[in-house]
């Protein structure tokens, strides 16, 4: 059994990589030959009165592999108000750190093949599901680029676009400032040929791009329908960064997966401060055109259109990850790992057991 840590998978997992081994993992969902374990919050009072405790869990598993992952969360989550719009924030009140963790089983003996921390590789598979997105339905030359958001998830996107598109200049909005600062600064580092520009408007980093990608805390939509152009992509890492509003302003939308992805919040009662936006969203609301749109799986298999023309304002929601997604970097990263001998091999038997169950 081998355990990874983060900086190992950042050495094994590329997003080439990792774009190409879920498209294939997507095309296999889509003709019934990958199997999803939907998305379960556990939700319980936390001991400070600002936070609630969140136990999440989703799985998958990908018979062409022969794995099944299971991915779990272990959060202190808070809602603070950020430069007036609401954030979803995790806190690491775990000695300053985060628990999040992955399990690799195999699928034809049942044994534990690997464990890590779900970071590294958490960014990685939400910037791969926007590039897949983004290879059908952006625009073929696209040449300037603008990212809503500094954090974490924002380079994930960052690397999936460039991977796709020779950008000449990228606009980056977020409204704190000294994060936005930085992530420009790590931009330009890694891309001195490009034009870098940190903006502090969202609407002057929106309007004119031909592509718009928003990867945020914000439980409020970051944009306004009379940013979009025409033959414009956008594309967010959460339903709350967009609205129905929005997505009628767009010719095309695909969403990442049903709303059969995530089960209902299992919420005991009397806890404290939780927002139940997630549970009570636009998407649900009477009008809403959600159930309409076709899957990610679907566009990769071809039972749904890409761009059809250049005018088109094209869109992806990615409205839940799923545990598949786990399952199949994780077997590449696995399988990388042992070839390059990577991590830390443990003795089988200290996961596994000589009683039946």
């Amino acid at each position: 059994m081998r355990v990874l840590s983060n900086e190992d998978i950042d050495r094994l997992l590329t997003m080439p990589e990792c774009m190409a081994t879920l498209e294939q993992m997507y095309l296999d969902y889509a003709n019934g030959q990958a199997l999803m374990v939907p998305r379960l919050d556990n939700i319980s009072p936390a001991s400070e009165d600002d936070a609630y405790y969140g136990f999440k869990q989703m799985g998958g598993a990908w018979p062409r592999k022969k794995v099944q992952a299971l991915r779990i969360n272990s959060d202190i989550i808070s809602h603070p108000v950020i430069a007036g719009k609401q954030r979803r924030v995790k806190d690491p009140r775990a000695d300053g750190r985060w628990v999040g963790l992955v399990f690799m089983f195999s699928s034809e003996t049942g044994a534990l093949l690997g464990i890590f921390p779900d970071g590294a590789m958490q960014r990685m598979r939400v910037g791969a599901a926007s590039g897949i997105a983004f290879k059908y339905l952006a625009p073929k030359d696209a040449r300037t680029l603008a990212i809503i958001g500094s954090g974490w998830q924002a380079g994930g996107q960052l690397m999936a676009a460039m991977a796709l598109r020779p950008f000449s200049e990228v606009r980056i909005f977020s409204p704190r400032a000294e994060r936005r600062a930085a992530f420009a600064a790590e931009a330009k580092r890694l891309h001195p040929g490009i034009r870098i520009l940190d903006i502090d408007n969202a609407e002057e980093a929106v309007r004119g791009a031909d592509v718009a990608m928003a990867a945020t805390s914000s439980m409020q939509r970051v944009l306004e329908p009379s940013w979009l152009k025409p033959g414009m992509h956008l594309s967010c890492i959460k339903t709350l960064e967009v609205d129905q509003e929005i997505l009628d302003v767009c010719d095309r939308v695909v969403v990442h997966v049903s709303k059969e992805a995530k089960l209902a919040d299992n919420i005991m009662a009397g806890t404290k401060n939780v927002n139940e936006l997630d549970e009570k969203g636009w998407w649900k609301a009477p009008g809403s055109k959600f159930d309409t749109y076709p899957e990610l799986a679907q566009l990769v298999a071809g039972k749904a259109p890409g761009r059809k023309n250049p005018e088109e304002i094209t869109c992806f929601l990615n409205n839940v990850g799923i545990g598949l997604q786990f399952a199949a970097a994780g077997a590449l990263v696995l399988e990388k790992a042992r070839s390059m001998e990577i991590g830390h091999e443990l003795p089988d038997d200290w996961f596994s057991e000589d009683v039946h169950p």
